[in-house]
């Protein structure tokens, strides 16, 4: 269905003038049609809505409408770029919903796979609020390239679905159900973002995205067990490594962090001549690869658990490390200076000796 209302889409976006022209932070060439996640909300609105109104499920129908309001004022900066402030404020309203939403689970995080430690009601919304607004911009922030956060979308929830299935032995409570809804949605745009982008998501949903994400993982893991919490946040592994590093490395030179920029580790793999196909392709197959391990995760002891969560963060460590070392001599040789010697033409040298 995403993919149908993405041909409307792009249409309608074009006339409306939403085109994202090339600058000096852009990872694309040419202008191309931005905003056009307009379809994946609009399918997940329907998907979600069928599903909250059929079941008479009122936490999901909160959860909706923080998110599809969230995609609402990010479809107003697509077009005529907000004030972050504003931003802000719309990401906190979203959050603080959906923790009234999923405030049931919030008194008994376990911090052990065989007992259950509460916490205080006060300090889980405080690492629920860290953790939705913050993937909710780390997904946003990697939104920069054909197809990466399309494939992020659709690789993550659907691994979800798989892992919640495989721990519960059903696939069919409320929030797997929703995570089957957005993978389907992603997949649909898709063919519209990679390999070749005909357009790109936009804010409107690469944010509500992140957002929904985010919160359907505590959700899954509040009513199928916390120790799930491991496994799903390690299929965003990337997304969080990427920002977080990044963040940190430009907080350290003293740069501003909420600066717009290309300083993560895809941006530099494309700076340094990697095709967008490359890279995304690159991180949508360690993504599988990392699928597969917490499928794995779910039947396997404690410390091959913890074997496969080193391995997991291992295996981005070394991606990272690539892209630094195809980064570094590449820039080392744009900014190094062509010595030009001077020597007499051909044309003016004698033949004769």
């Amino acid at each position: 269905m995403s993919y149908v209302l993405g041909v409307v889409a792009f249409r309608e976006l074009k006339k409306l003038g939403m085109i994202d022209l090339p600058n000096e932070r852009s990872s694309h060439q040419r202008p191309t049609v931005r905003g056009g996640g307009v379809a994946v909300m609009k399918t997940i609105v329907l998907g979600l809505g069928v599903i909250a109104f059929r079941r008479l499920d009122a936490t999901l129908l909160v959860i909706l409408i923080a998110g599809a309001t969230l995609a609402v004022v990010s479809f107003a900066d697509d077009w005529k770029s907000l004030k972050p402030s504003l931003r802000f404020l719309c990401h906190t309203l979203a959050t603080v919903a959906a923790l009234f939403a999923l405030r049931s689970t919030a008194p008994a995080l376990a911090v052990s796979y065989e007992l259950t430690y509460p916490i205080p009601a006060v300090l889980a919304a405080v690492i629920g609020f860290l953790w939705f607004t913050g993937y909710t911009n780390a997904f946003n922030f990697m939104d920069g390239i054909n197809g990466i956060a399309a494939g992020q979308a659709v690789v993550t929830s659907l691994g979800a679905v798989l892992i919640t299935g495989l721990a519960s032995g059903t696939w069919n409570d409320t929030p797997t159900l929703a995570m089957l809804v957005i993978g389907g949605a992603a997949l649909g745009f898709l063919p519209h973002n990679f390999p070749t982008a005909r357009m790109f998501m936009g804010d409107v949903s690469s944010a509500p995205l992140g957002f929904l994400l985010a919160v359907l993982t505590v959700w899954i893991a509040g009513k199928n067990g916390w120790w799930l919490m491991v496994p799903l946040s390690l299929l965003h592994a990337n997304f969080i490594l990427d920002t977080g590093i990044t963040l940190l490395r430009r907080m350290a030179r003293g740069e501003r962090w909420y600066a717009p920029h290309r300083e993560h580790f895809y941006q530099r793999l494309i700076r340094a001549g990697k095709s967008h196909q490359f890279v995304t392709g690159a991180e949508m197959a360690l993504q599988l690869v990392v699928v597969l391990s917490m499928a794995a995760y779910v039947k396997c002891e404690v410390t091959q658990r913890l074997a496969l969560t080193g391995g997991v963060l291992l295996l981005w460590t070394a991606f990272f490390t690539y892209a630094e070392t195809v980064f570094v001599p590449a820039q080392r040789r744009q900014t190094t200076p062509v010595v030009v010697t001077e020597t007499e033409p051909d044309c003016l040298r004698s033949h004769t000796r």
